[in-house]
């Protein structure tokens, strides 16, 4: 038979033996999948779509449409981590109110949970600064946000319990994302703004400083160019102009007293320095006032009335005062007109004269020094309004293409994949389980199992049957029911045994079978199996000895219904001296079997007994005058007695009980037992005690045997 095929039929041959189990798993596993499937809160998810356009937008000069194809990718991304940014889901909290949310607001924590159920602290809500983080955390993690593929489309996804608050996050993401991006490039216009500003200042105040310098010049050097140019009006105009400027200066000083005068309403400053016939002649008013006021007595009518006077006149010098300060501003601007006025007329003139070479190119530097700081300033005064102007027009980069809508199914829990890998899992699990039990759990349930897992040959399984009554052994079975499966399958053990010390020896084969019986733990039915093989071979005409070797534990006494006071541990104790062989010799009532009871249990190690040479020389003594024996050994597991026993067997029968014994015992004992026998002896398995309705050969078959004598 091909190795693949002799696999693939152990590989169903195990499905079909483990099919209960791995059918039992599947059910477990899929209904408790389907509990938690059906009993999880479902959660909705709804999309919206952004389109970006990665193009820098100019609507003032729509021909500047810059776009660089490198960058693009890493400029959706860059919009995708912008999207799902902090400060984007903090606007969304505010505008949404979220922190009063139900399902994203503030809550006890497990830990806060756990303290409060068993009593231990009092539940408080968190405030503040952490229930903006609590929700912020719950927010980010039911907001997803995706490029989809290398596409400019971005998907941004909203988890929610509530199908129509999944589409209104995630509408409010995008929108807030939008409006973030049309802000962030108004602030950097703006930003570009100021800093315009500052350098148009600068700019200002450096044609300030140019112009002041070359009147300065003109100033300081004004006698010589009157002498170069043969002008002397130039000196009469620049004296008329440091005459408007002191006059200027002086005007300017006192409107800023008369102003803080004003403010505080000093009205002894406002009538000394401003010199006015009007307001003296008020403020004489006032004194003969305050003089007739300290003369009249308090609370009378005429004090009142004096008071009113003296308020009104008060306010008609104040008001006096703002008239001349507003007027003397006036002329304050009028003067500097006029200086003005004048300083470009004598600024022309002065250009306009024939002057030293010096003197022109100090003047020519000066005025040129000037005419740049003036274009500087222009420049920067019309970039300025342009980018003004361009805070106004700007536009998004990115735009809702798609809408978020609310969803009609839940996206969670999806319970056709949680069934379907449930159902996968549940398989696998199934699987491994029925590999587990089968070959290191549970106890052997077929002989292609048993033959598999111990590599060794099967020599037949046993049914499970029961005695007439409990006085009875089912041993008995062999004589009475000689038709029986039970009785059947002995003889097949028979065969078997008979075929494999034929092998071993097949040029000459011993004339006495000795044929050890033995299993890996107590009550697995070696002792009946023992029994019934010896009874089989002498059903057969064959000379045959059953000896009891489980010195620690006998029971074939039992099963043959005969008491003895004295037994193979007696015998081996005395080693043959105390005790006669004839005496633990006795005979089966129902066959021709001659037995060696074991009478007695032991107290004390045995092993040394069944090693011993007495326990040899009783073998060999056997063989001279049986054909077959049969020893009933005790089980390996426990006891190391049948090691000792096993290289005196020709045949090893190891019986193991159906479903019961744990193979991880049964590997170990059979390790233990083909390490103790003799090169050449052959272990047989035998599956013993088989339920005949778990058993497709018997449920086959069954009708074909008759389990009574008729």
């Amino acid at each position: 038979m091909d190795h693949s095929e002799f696999e693939l039929r152990s590989i169903f041959g195990l499905l079909r033996r483990q099919f209960r189990l791995i059918l039992t798993t599947i059910v477990a596993v899929m209904s408790l999948a389907a509990v938690i499937a059906f009993s999880l809160t479902p959660v909705y998810t709804s999309s919206a779509l952004i389109m970006v356009d990665p193009s820098n937008k100019d609507l003032l000069d729509p021909q500047n449409q810059i776009n660089s194809a490198s960058a693009d990718s890493a400029r959706i991304d860059s919009e995708v981590e912008l999207a799902r940014s902090d400060s984007v889901l903090l606007k969304v909290i505010q505008e949404k109110n979220l922190i009063a949310d139900p399902e994203f607001g503030v809550s006890l924590g497990t830990w806060a949970r756990i303290l409060s159920f068993l009593r231990l602290a009092e539940p408080t809500l968190p405030s503040g600064e952490d229930a903006v983080n609590q929700t912020l955390s719950k927010l980010r993690g039911a907001i997803h946000v995706q490029r989809r593929a290398l596409t400019y489309l971005i998907s941004i996804q909203a988890s929610a319990e509530n199908r129509a608050l999944a589409a209104d996050l995630a509408n409010a993401v995008a929108q807030t994302y939008i409006a973030d991006q049309v802000d962030a490039k108004i602030e950097g216009i703006l930003a570009s703004r100021d800093i315009l500003q500052a350098r148009a200042e600068q700019a200002r105040q450096a044609i300030v400083a140019s112009e002041n310098s070359f009147d300065d010049f003109v100033e300081s050097n004004i006698a010589r160019i009157s002498q170069d140019s043969g002008r002397t009006d130039l000196i009469a105009l620049q004296r008329q102009i440091d005459e408007l400027r002191s006059s200027r200066t002086q005007n300017s000083s006192l409107v800023s007293s008369m102003q803080m005068a004003l403010r505080t309403q000093d009205l002894e400053t406002i009538v000394s320095d401003l010199q006015s016939d009007a307001i003296a002649e008020l403020d004489q008013q006032r004194a003969d006032l305050l003089a007739n006021l300290e003369s009249a007595a308090d609370g009378t009518p005429t004090a009142i009335n004096l008071r009113d006077e003296l308020a009104a006149i008060e306010q008609r010098m104040l008001e006096e005062a703002r008239i001349a300060t507003t007027s003397l501003a006036d002329q304050i601007q009028e003067s500097q007109d006029t200086e003005d006025t004048l300083r470009q007329s004598l600024r022309s003139l002065v250009l306009d004269q024939s002057l030293s070479a010096d003197v022109l190119t100090e003047l020519y530097e000066l005025q040129r020094g000037s005419e740049i700081a003036r274009r500087q300033y222009e420049t920067l005064l019309s970039r300025i309004q342009d980018v003004e102007a361009q805070a106004d027009l700007q536009i998004a980069d990115s735009r809702v293409v798609s809408p978020a809508l609310a969803p009609q199914y839940a996206a969670f829990p999806n319970k056709t994949l949680i069934l379907a890998l449930a159902g996968f899992c549940a398989i696998l699990l199934g699987l491994a389980l029925a590999f587990l039990y089968e070959n290191l759990i549970g106890g052997f349930t077929g002989d292609e199992q048993l033959a598999q897992v111990l590599k060794l040959p099967v020599a037949a399984t046993v049914p499970r049957q029961r005695a007439k009554s409990e006085r009875e052994s089912l041993a008995n079975t062999v004589v009475t029911a000689p038709l029986s499966g039970f009785s059947e399958s002995i003889r097949r053990i028979r065969a078997n045994v008979d075929q494999s010390v034929r092998h071993a020896s097949p040029d000459k084969p011993p004339a006495t079978k000795v044929i050890m019986v033995t299993s890996t733990a107590p009550n697995e039915g070696k002792t009946t199996l023992s029994l019934s093989l010896a009874r089989s071979y002498a059903l057969t005409g064959q000379r045959t000895l059953i000896i009891d070797c489980d010195l620690r534990k006998p029971s074939l006494h039992r099963h043959l219904n005969i008491e003895s006071s004295t037994g193979l541990l007696d015998y081996l104790s005395s080693d043959g001296d105390g005790v006669a062989l004839q005496s633990i010799i006795s005979s089966d009532p129902l066959t021709s079997v001659t037995t060696i009871l074991g009478a007695r249990r032991s107290n004390l190690p045995t092993d040394q007994l069944l090693s011993a040479v007495s326990f040899a020389r009783l073998i060999r003594a056997a063989r001279n005058s049986f054909e077959v024996i049969v020893l009933d050994t005790p089980p390996v597991g426990p006891v190391i007695d049948g090691h000792y026993v096993a290289p005196h067997a020709d045949a090893i029968v190891f019986v193991t009980r159906w479903a019961t014994t744990s193979q991880s015992d049964v590997r170990k004992a059979v390790t233990g037992l083909m390490a103790a026998r003799q090169p050449d002896t052959q272990v047989l398995a035998v599956l013993n005690q088989q339920d005949e309705t778990r058993s497709a050969y018997y449920r086959r078959y069954g009708s074909y045997y008759s389990y009574t004598s008729d």
